[in-house]
């Protein structure tokens, strides 16, 4: 057991102070000053007996950490601020102060997102989580998620291009969390003129995935169908080569792509087990293929697949005057395309 209470007491020393009385003096927790000390941002003496004390140094730069703390400051910030270079705490307050405002535009887009959603307060409970998980700027709407928030031009043009999706998936999947290879994706794809030309894509198909839903006739062969027309339609047309190159440096190397795809499948299916089916098989083609797949982009390789000896399902031959194509054999399955009257987000 220790016997010394504290440090002895010099009459013509400096002054030497124990934890107890420096956090009475300071108003900072013993525990706290133990942390500051364990993360190197404090360096104490100790007594013979092994008690910590503190000189008038020890306390100032105490009250400096406190006072960065209180500005927001994490503590990697504070120990570059703290470090030999004079110029070191006006750089850190000028990064800092960057950061509050990123800070306070985030909390006046909650506020405003929290308004709407108090505005009509009869309303049903989805169309207020709607309000509020889409406030944020790492928020794709009902799409996802960013580790990363894009710059807020992407992120203007992304609500855009994603704001009119009505289908029919809780706003609480939006939370499903997206890597952060995807902002970068996001970023640069956002920059390019020929965006709108993915998304038209993405409407058609969540056209046919609807069309698909609603028929009460519609069986797994197909949703198995339409995600291996998917499949070799988007290797056969693929996007401009601009394009590609944005998806084929990122979607190949992606860390967890398959958890993030199993994220979308389970996206599709609180719109319906068919139209989780369609991801699932676009999964498997692709990966014969030889390609990738992100949602339903494909990311595959330059050539198109061929694959003969292996005829879809349900489906016979017409010739055309420009060629051969394919039609269901059962003629009370929907329109592959129908009008697009509930996509109508920005192109």
């Amino acid at each position: 057991m220790r016997t010394s209470q504290r440090p002895a007491p010099t009459s013509t020393g400096p002054a030497r102070l124990t934890i107890g009385e420096v956090a009475a003096l300071t108003g900072i927790t013993p525990g706290r000053i133990r942390h500051y000390e364990a993360r190197g941002l404090l360096s104490l003496a100790h007594a013979p007996s092994g008690y910590r004390f503190f000189r008038a140094a020890d306390v100032l730069r105490l009250l400096h950490i406190d006072l960065l703390r209180s500005l927001g400051f994490g503590l990697a910030e504070i120990r570059e601020s703290l470090g030999p270079d004079e110029h070191g705490l006006v750089a850190a307050l000028a990064r800092h102060r960057q950061a509050l405002l990123a800070e306070r535009a985030r909390l006046d887009r909650l506020v405003e997102a929290v308004d709407q959603a108090l505005a009509h307060p009869d309303q049903p409970a989805e169309a207020v989580a709607a309000h509020v998980a889409s406030a944020h700027r790492d928020s794709l709407g009902i799409f996802g998620r960013l580790t990363e928030p894009l710059s807020d031009p992407a992120a203007e043009t992304y609500a855009d291009l994603l704001g009119g999706w009505e289908l029919p998936v809780s706003p609480v999947l939006g939370r499903l969390m997206l890597p952060a290879p995807v902002t970068g994706l996001l970023e640069r794809l956002a920059q390019h003129p020929g965006h709108p030309l993915v998304f038209d894509r993405m409407r058609k198909l969540a056209a046919e995935v609807m069309s698909l839903s609603q028929d009460p006739q519609a069986t797994e062969s197909d949703a198995d169908h339409l995600a291996r027309r998917w499949v070799d339609g988007q290797l056969a047309q693929p996007l401009p080569p601009s394009i590609s190159a944005i998806f084929e440096a990122v979607v190949p190397r992606m860390p967890q792509l398959d958890t993030v795809n199993q994220g979308f499948q389970l996206w599709a299916e609180s719109i319906s087990p068919l139209a989780a089916r369609v991801l699932r098989t676009m999964q498997a083609e692709a990966r014969r293929a030889g390609a990738s797949l992100l949602g339903a982009i494909v990311v595959g390789p330059a050539e198109p697949r061929r694959h003969p000896a292996r005829p879809l399902r349900r489906l016979h031959s017409t010739a055309s005057a420009n060629g051969a194509r394919a039609t269901a054999t059962r003629p009370s399955h929907p329109p592959a395309t129908p009008p697009l009257t509930r996509f109508s987000g920005g192109s």
